[in-house]
């Protein structure tokens, strides 16, 4: 029977030796002074140009959030589409019917819900145009009503009202025979 060399070599406990940031870049350093490293980077970067970056990538990021938001409402409605394919091409084997069919009701299902999704973005796009004319309006009453600057140019245009400078001028008779 042999024996091992050391027989306590079962018991000690072993180091992993996997990657980490001490064996691929020499000695890890601790948070702090990377913080301060941080720091020192960030303070070097005028405050314009760090604040265009956040815009930047705020913008980006909520760009990105919106593409994922459509993207996820296309895997539901692709979803669907497939299970609603599926118990139909069940339902038209079961009764018998032909598939020439159901490609109809798909391509028919798709144009509806094509044309509901264009009805809701032209609804979003009519209430934001209804919001900027509320805006809009109650700007101008803020403004008030002003002086109109052109008011010694004539119209162009018989609209049937008398100007007020013509009415005063008028004798009262003059007036009874015009009407």
């Amino acid at each position: 029977m042999s024996v091992p060399a050391d027989e306590t070599v079962g018991d000690l406990p072993v180091r992993d030796v996997g990657l980490t940031l001490a064996g691929i870049g020499g000695l890890q350093e601790s948070s702090t002074t990377q913080n301060v490293k941080a720091r020192q980077a960030v303070s070097r970067i005028s405050r314009e140009e760090l604040e265009d970056r956040f815009l930047r990538l705020h913008d980006e990021s909520i760009l990105l959030k919106q593409h994922a938001n459509k993207q996820e409402e296309k895997i539901k409605r692709m979803a669907t589409k497939l299970i609603r394919l599926v118990n139909d091409k069940k339902r038209s084997e079961q009764v018998g019917g032909g598939p020439k069919r159901l490609g109809q009701a798909v391509e028919l299902e798709e144009m509806i819900e094509h044309l509901q999704e264009r009805v809701r973005e032209l609804e979003k796009q009519n209430e934001s145009l209804r919001s900027k004319l509320i805006s809009t309006k109650q700007q101008l009453q803020v403004q008030g009503h002003r002086p109109c600057s052109y008011s010694y140019v004539q119209s162009r245009i018989n609209t049937g009202l008398k100007k007020v400078s013509e009415a005063a001028d008028m004798p009262e008779h003059a007036k009874k025979g015009l009407l």
